[in-house]
């Protein structure tokens, strides 16, 4: 018996070693867990894993298991990847930019961060809720309001950033405080919040959760977006449509492309890897039907509002769909 014992301990440590050994680990930096981010970036992550480690898995690929990582969002992510922390991150597109040009919470930099994109995968929208009660209509009316403009890190930020210079506010000029919507949304339930703020892909969890309160979105005049647009290319005006959330009429916005990116010494096979899986049957399928927002994620847009060059590997990918990217704003 003992032996039989020392023998199963051996085969279960030596298979343990064995997969710890064979397989790589290909992290992707997400957002919170009340995000649209990080059920995508687990869908795609699940999608990828069962690809690579499949029957038809890239020949030139080692096995690899792909984990999606929360985090504190697209500012965050760019700064995992130049540390090597992950391997990709969903990034807001003006974001991406900021940090290849070293512009904006990036001036820091001493070079332009190397930063490639894979995929644009879908449109992100700023979400302004704020309680009905609290009669908040228009963007100025934030003015002196307990509001949450998310956390150090996040893409939220720096567009609300950009939005309150836009209106010729500052964050002074509101109560902010600084949070993810997963330690906001009681606070909201219980008035010790007027608002939160997302940008995000549609529908949020954090919002749907609001059953018990009246809210409302509010909204970003398409003139001032306009105008920010002009500034900001990779931001333009959109719209969360009607029906999104429930009993909230369509709201005009601000939207920006959320972009996978990796590091530019990501091996131009696995890049190529990676693009290809992400469009395959398999990984698309199960990205299209776990997730609302899942289902604006095709191949036809794959390349829309890209504001980073293509790693190789991708531009191989895309170049031999007779794809081409515009690398105008």
């Amino acid at each position: 018996m003992k032996t039989i014992i020392v023998f199963l301990f051996c085969l279960i440590f030596g298979t343990s070693v064995f997969f710890t050994q064979s397989l790589s680990l290909f992290r992707i930096g997400t957002g919170g867990l009340q995000g649209v981010y990080y059920p995508i970036g687990k869908l795609i992550a699940q999608g990828l894993t069962a690809r690579f480690l499949g029957v038809d898995k890239p020949d030139t690929i080692p096995g690899t298991l792909f984990i999606a990582q929360t985090s504190g969002g697209s500012v965050a992510n760019i700064y995992s990847l130049l540390s090597k922390e992950t391997e990709a991150g969903l990034i807001q597109a003006d974001v991406a930019y900021w940090a290849y040009s070293s512009e904006g919470p990036f001036e820091g930099l001493t070079q332009p961060a190397p930063v490639r994109a894979i995929a644009s995968l879908y449109a992100e929208k700023m979400q302004i809720v704020v309680r009905k009660d609290a009669q908040i209509r228009s963007f100025e009316q934030l003015k002196g309001r307990m509001i949450s403009l998310d956390e150090a890190g996040s893409g939220t930020l720096t567009v609300m950033r950009i939005l309150l210079d836009a209106h010729r506010l500052s964050e002074t000029d509101l109560k902010p405080v600084y949070l993810k919507p997963e330690f906001t949304v009681d606070r909201f339930i219980k008035n010790e919040l007027q608002g939160f703020c997302l940008m995000a892909g549609i529908p949020v969890p954090a919002i749907e959760r609001l059953s018990s309160v009246d809210y409302l979105l509010v909204p970003i005049d398409k003139i001032v977006a306009d105008r920010i647009h002009q500034q900001h290319p990779y931001l333009f005006s959109g719209n969360i449509p009607s029906g999104i959330y429930e009993g909230i009429e369509q709201t005009p916005t601000i939207e920006v492309y959320a972009l996978l990116v990796v590091h530019q010494d990501l091996p131009e096979e696995v890049a190529y890897a990676l693009t290809e899986s992400l469009w395959s049957n398999g990984v698309l399928s199960l990205v299209n039907t776990g997730h609302a927002q899942g289902a604006s994620i095709t191949l036809d847009t794959a390349l829309d509002g890209v504001s980073i060059p293509l790693h190789p590997g991708a531009l191989r990918f895309y170049s031999e769909q007779g794809m081409v990217l515009d690398q105008g704003p």
